[in-house]
Formats: structure tokens, sequence, C-alpha cells
């Protein structure tokens, strides 16, 4: 019709009332514990391995997080954008969680992994790219998708607000 799409009431009337199960809330809820687990552990204790166990200057550290919020502000939005055209089976969101938890685990680990032995300019070119590498491009690749999966489990603006 036109490039219309024509939906079934009665069929977006069950989906604005659909519920989800406590398990299907606690499953989701679990998810979203373990991505800010690990978030919160790098959140933590970076700043104090870079700077008081490596040694490195807290100016510097400070200068590449901010940098790389920035650079994470644009990969937000083409990951976004990423989701949104993906078209599998599997779904817009869990094929990219699928792919993504495996190299953001072995990622994290490298955060604090910095050579010890090397130059200190070579630590901080280490630090910029692991950071970016699990902030700005792997955390995000996983969280967009997981985040877009409570919009797509329910229609129910309700429900939505329980999952978030």
């Amino acid at each position: 019709m036109n490039g219309i799409k024509v939906y079934n009431t009665v069929r977006l009337k069950e989906a604005q009332d659909a519920s989800l199960s406590v398990l299907e809330r606690c499953a989701y809820g679990c998810g979203n514990f373990s991505n800010v687990l690990v978030y919160g552990i790098v959140s933590a204790y970076l700043v104090f391995y870079y700077t008081n166990v490596i040694g490195l200057n807290a100016g510097v550290i400070g200068t590449i997080m901010l940098v790389s919020r920035i650079f994470d502000g644009v990969t937000d939005l083409a990951m976004g954008r990423i989701v949104d055209l993906t078209k599998s089976p599997k779904g817009k969101g869990r094929v990219w969680i699928l792919r993504i938890c495996l190299p953001y685990a072995l990622a994290s680990i490298l955060l604090f992994a910095v050579p010890t032995g090397a130059t200190s300019t070579f630590q901080y070119i280490y630090v910029f790219i692991s950071y970016n590498l699990v902030n700005s491009i792997l955390y995000t690749a996983l969280t967009v998708p997981y985040n877009t999966l409570g919009c797509l489990e329910t229609a129910n603006a309700y429900e939505r607000g329980l999952l978030g």
C-alpha cells in the first residue's frame, strides 16, 4: 500500500497488553548486572591501577579518558544505526551480544595487563588503545544491542519501565 505498513490492530493490542514473567525480568536483569559489574570494576580501579601501580601520570590518563568519552559518543550513535539495520534470525540485538561478549571479556583483561617493562610512551599508547577498544567500541557494541532488547521484548510501556 504505497510503502505504508498496516498493522493488525488486534495483534498490536495483544503486544501492548503482554506482560513479562518474573523469570523473564530477572533474566534480563542478570544480563545487565554482569555488564555493570565489569564496568564498575573498570571505573573504580582502573585509574588507581594506572597511576599507583603502573606509575603513569594522572593528567595524561585523565586526558586519555576524556578523549575516549568523546569518541564513545560517536560510537554509540554508530552502533545504534548498526543495530537498526541488522537483519538476523536471532534478532537485532541478540546477534551482536553473542558476537561481542567474548571479545569484550578478553579485552577487559587486557586493560589490566599494561606491559611494565616498556617505555612510558608505549604504555600510554597501550592504555589509549586498550581503553578505547573496551569502553568506546566493545562495551558500546554490547550494551546498545542489550538495551535494545527491552524495547523488542514488549510494546507495553509499563513492562519496559520495569526492565529499565
